[in-house]
């Protein structure tokens, strides 16, 4: 997550779901921006016409006046964070990641320390969510891919890396992730880039626990990952299944869930 991108349209959508899923509920949500430094190298962040469009608020009348009021003023997570989005208990982690622009360069050294403030920063959004039952990670990116494997590496902040992942989830009814899909050929269709997304964190945080996929598809396509414990899949199924014959249809599509948990 970067501050420019708080209230477009992929904050709308993510936003919606996590609504769906925690709302009204006895649930108590934990965030973790994942917060990365403000890049101007694109125009990611721009993507607001959404506010000016019936399509959109009939998703959700609420949430679409509140981002409104977000865009129009402060565009940052703190704003976010001060939106009442979420009708239900909510903690925040919002310390960057980006520890880089601290320790430049690729010497041994710079690279311990960037790996060491990485890795307390993670303890830290930890802590931060431990009341929390329910947690969201919203990397900028998303899960950590084979061209940044290393915590110390310049553009690991933009990624949720698996063993974070796990200690973010321990003790949790569920997680939720986001991931920014892309149009690499040699990393297949979006269905099939779900799917081996989906089943690596079902190896890789807990066998035992449901992997549940879905796409948000305007502009430029992303996946939530919902990782489910036992107690709670059924009612993540029956959400998703709400979810995807509400008004929010025409934006999503359910593509994948994983094989049946281990009991």
């Amino acid at each position: 997550m970067q501050n420019r991108y708080a209230g477009d349209v992929g904050d709308f959508g993510k936003f919606g779901l996590l609504r769906c899923l925690v709302g009204g509920s006895n649930f108590s949500l934990g965030i973790n921006w994942y917060l990365f430094t403000d890049e101007g190298h694109n125009q990611d962040g721009k993507y607001i016409n959404y506010l000016n469009d019936s399509r959109y608020e009939k998703c959700d009348n609420d949430l679409h006046k509140k981002m409104a009021e977000v865009v129009s003023s402060e565009r940052s997570v703190k704003r976010l964070e001060s939106a009442n989005l979420f009708n239900c208990e909510t903690f925040f982690f919002s310390e960057s990641n980006d520890f880089y622009s601290l320790y430049r360069g690729n010497t041994n050294a710079n690279k311990d320390k960037r790996r060491t403030l990485r890795e307390n920063w993670n303890k830290n959004a930890v802590k931060a969510l431990s009341k929390s039952n329910v947690v969201f990670l919203d990397p900028d990116n998303g899960l950590e891919v084979k061209s940044c494997q290393n915590l110390n590496q310049k553009k690991s902040g933009k990624y949720a890396y698996f063993e974070e992942i796990k200690h973010h989830h321990a003790g949790k009814k569920f997680t939720v992730i986001y991931h920014h899909l892309n149009r690499h050929k040699d990393h297949g269709t979006h269905s099939q880039q779900i799917q081996n997304r989906a089943d690596q964190l079902q190896l890789k945080i807990n066998p035992s626990h449901k992997v549940f996929a879905i796409r948000y598809h305007p502009y430029s396509p992303r996946a939530f990952f919902i990782i489910a414990s036992q107690e709670i899949e059924e009612y993540i199924d029956k959400a998703l299944r709400y979810f995807l014959r509400s008004d929010w249809r025409d934006f999503w599509d359910n593509c994948y869930i994983s094989p049946p948990t281990q009991k």
